[in-house]
């Protein structure tokens, strides 16, 4: 039996979301055109991401959600497998753990932790990081838990540590991202977890690192 039009369908915008990601992450949103997009998928038709998506907005959203759904799950099981009295270095865990187990998953070559920091970095599309973040009822509940967890910080503290926390984590998961594709000279192996562990210890130590007064 042929290929029904709706699996066709689904395995062409598979494809595109593929293609985008991938020519995303070592270019940059702005570099990447939906026709070089269509063209990498092997599509003829160079209209083939509006076609599918009905625009380059759409398609990133696309590739944001195919990822976040099996991170949500892997959220969910570190909220399940959390300790009875959890600290600030726990929720830091459930905020990064996820995310390196998914690589780890993923295996290397991939590119999706290349691509967030692509979209991330990018003014234009980092509102969609945002509305997908608020789609995740895992990871407000983590983030919930985690201010809770923290002492009493002044609103400029909390707001520089905050960004920083978001640039760590966005381009350190990028970093493990491209060392586990190409892997430098001599280097020894690291585990995973040591990677998710070296992240989490060095936020841990801003976030507890004392305030100098103004």
């Amino acid at each position: 039996m042929g290929e029904g039009k709706t699996e066709q369908s689904a395995r062409t915008r598979a494809l595109l979301i593929g293609s985008a990601e991938k020519l995303i992450a070592l270019n940059g949103v702005a570099a990447v055109s939906n026709r070089q997009i269509s063209k990498a998928a092997g599509q003829g038709n160079n209209y083939a991401v509006g076609h599918h998506f009905g625009s380059k907005d759409d398609l990133l959203r696309a590739t944001l959600t195919s990822h976040n759904v099996p991170i949500e799950r892997l959220r969910r099981k570190c909220l399940a497998e959390v300790g009875p009295d959890p600290g600030v270095r726990d929720w830091l865990g459930c905020l990064v753990g996820p995310e390196v187990e998914y690589l780890a998953q993923l295996g290397a070559p991939s590119y999706f932790a290349r691509f967030f920091a692509q979209v991330s970095s990018d003014p234009s599309a980092t509102v969609l990081l945002y509305e997908e973040t608020a789609r995740s009822e895992a990871l407000m509940t983590i983030l919930d838990r985690f201010y809770g967890s923290l002492p009493t910080f002044p609103d400029d503290v909390l707001a520089v540590r905050n960004n920083l926390t978001r640039h760590m984590i966005v381009n350190a998961l990028a970093d493990i991202e491209r060392a586990a594709e190409v892997p430098a000279p001599g280097a020894a192996p690291q585990t995973w977890q040591h990677q998710r562990d070296l992240v989490v210890d060095a936020l841990t130590g801003m976030w507890l690192a004392p305030v100098t007064p103004p």
